[in-house]
């Protein structure tokens, strides 16, 4: 990947977060910050370098140029509210993702009923999961803005747009599969195939249950999503070579534990009102570690896909990206000072991960 474009995403990330930070700063503010923080990390970084991952030319294609701009476009139309234009914008964005989804895999994802390489199941159903969350994000907002067919509390904007996040997981979850040996026993081969059914599985169920607020549901396939979890970890620390990579991504599993263990307590909340009062910081701790901790690892990797092993302190860098998602940036929403100590240590984790000289020991 060039330099250039590293940059752009730099930005581009460095500014999600900020957005994040002024979203509880400034929460009057005429364009939503909250929309910009996630679709400046799930929509535009992610999005793209799921394109750019999947098309493996190691430089941004037109395409992915293209996609980076509509969904910019896209991203400050929704922010502000201008729907026309954003419903306008999810068209071409449909027909570019699936115009690369169906040139490298097929129209109908006939693989998922096939024995073959996780990695690429899983990495089809990210540009999967990416144009259906583009398809029904427009349903939703031609629902509320002007059809007005379905009133219900949860079938809201907010409540879609947080289903960017589901495509950037599925390609961590694609990079992490592709490091797994390709000598397997029956019995691994057979666990390998669990974990992708359930994680996508689960996913969607679980998102169903949220919309319609079945939470003893809820709680039973949170608690299943973790157990697959953990088996993926299993089957990754046994089978994944000894790399550079796989530290961050060990990291990242980590992050991911601790994802599913969050949402299990933020669900525990309706059954026990007397932890309420941690119900918010658990949230926003939630959140920031699903897309700052997870998804980061991954992208990570894709970022600097060609480069390994890169030139960087690993411990250090993993010990400075868990000292900001757990503590600077959740505490960072209550007070300024660690706001803005947490964008200075997340811009210096990027441009050590980023700057790192490629093809070293390290």
């Amino acid at each position: 990947m060039s330099n250039k474009a590293k940059l752009v995403l730099g930005v581009t990330m460095s500014l999600a977060l900020m957005f994040g930070f002024l979203h509880a700063i400034w929460p009057e503010f005429p364009i939503s910050f909250k929309r910009l923080h996630i679709f400046g990390f799930n929509l535009l970084t992610g999005g793209s370098l799921i394109l750019y991952y999947t098309q493996a030319k190691g430089v941004f294609t037109k395409q992915v140029q293209a996609y980076f701009a509509l969904s910019l476009a896209y991203a400050l139309s929704a922010a502000a509210g201008i729907y026309p234009v954003a419903l306008a914008l999810s068209i071409p964005l449909l027909l570019l993702v699936e115009s690369v989804r169906i040139k490298r895999f097929s129209f109908f994802p006939w693989d998922f009923f096939k024995p073959g390489k996780v990695s690429e199941k899983f990495n089809q159903a990210a540009l999967l999961c990416l144009s259906i969350g583009i398809v029904f994000a427009s349903l939703v907002i031609l629902n509320n803005e002007y059809l007005k067919l379905i009133s219900y509390e949860k079938l809201t904007l907010e409540v879609f747009f947080l289903g960017y996040s589901f495509p950037v997981s599925l390609i961590t979850m694609a990079i992490m599969f592709s490091f797994m040996t390709k000598e397997e026993t029956k019995l691994t081969a057979i666990l390998k195939e669990i974990g992708f059914w359930f994680v996508n599985l689960g996913v969607i169920v679980f998102f169903a249950f949220i919309i319609f607020g079945v939470f003893i549901a809820e709680m039973v396939i949170s608690t299943t999503l973790f157990f697959t979890v953990f088996m993926i970890f299993f089957l990754f620390i046994r089978t994944a070579p000894k790399v550079q990579q796989k530290t961050f991504l060990v990291s990242g599993m980590m992050f991911l534990l601790l994802t599913a263990l969050t949402g299990i307590f933020y669900i525990l909340v309706y059954f026990f009102p007397a932890i309420e009062t941690y119900k918010e910081f658990v949230l926003a701790l939630h959140a920031m570690v699903a897309l700052y901790g997870w998804n980061l690892s991954g992208l990570f990797i894709i970022i600097r896909w060609n480069d390994f092993p890169i030139k960087l302190n690993s411990i250090l860098a993993i010990s400075l990206h868990w000292a900001i998602v757990l503590i600077l940036a959740p505490l960072g929403n209550y007070f300024l000072p660690l706001a803005a100590l947490a964008m200075v240590s997340y811009v210096a984790l990027l441009m050590i991960v980023f700057a790192g000289r490629a093809n070293q020991k390290g």
